[in-house]
């Protein structure tokens, strides 16, 4: 999914909401953790996710002809601001309109809700 987080993202099975951003491999620095598991055009796992970058790792990957990474968190300035998070709310009770009368799906965006302000908090 992507978009009202600012960057993809996915949610853990404890319901926690993991950003990541994808990254050109030369933007790419030593610390950055890896979301997303690497792979050549053959599905063969490179780095795998949780994966912390060094400048050994980045090397290869370069030598290795791969373009971009998914990372987690949004370390790459894009130039687009955050969105509010009163609009990010706004988009997500947009998103789920048709089903706004079921009450697991009131709990499931509440849910949300409180993920995203936290995340804020946080800093991440």
């Amino acid at each position: 999914m992507s978009d009202i987080y600012g960057g993809t993202h996915t949610t853990d099975r404890n319901g926690r909401i993991n950003v990541m951003q994808r990254i050109s491999l030369d933007a790419a620095q030593p610390g950055m953790t890896v979301a997303k598991p690497v792979m050549n055009e053959a599905g063969v796992v490179l780095v795998g996710a949780g994966t912390q970058l060094t400048e050994a790792t980045i090397e290869k990957l370069k030598s290795l002809d791969i373009a971009s990474i998914i990372v987690k968190g949004r370390p790459i300035e894009t130039g687009v601001p955050e969105k509010p998070l009163e609009q990010v709310y706004a988009e997500l009770d947009e998103r789920l309109s048709l089903v706004a009368g079921d009450a697991l799906c009131n709990q499931i965006k509440e849910h949300i809700k409180k993920d995203l302000r936290i995340r804020r908090e946080e800093g991440s």
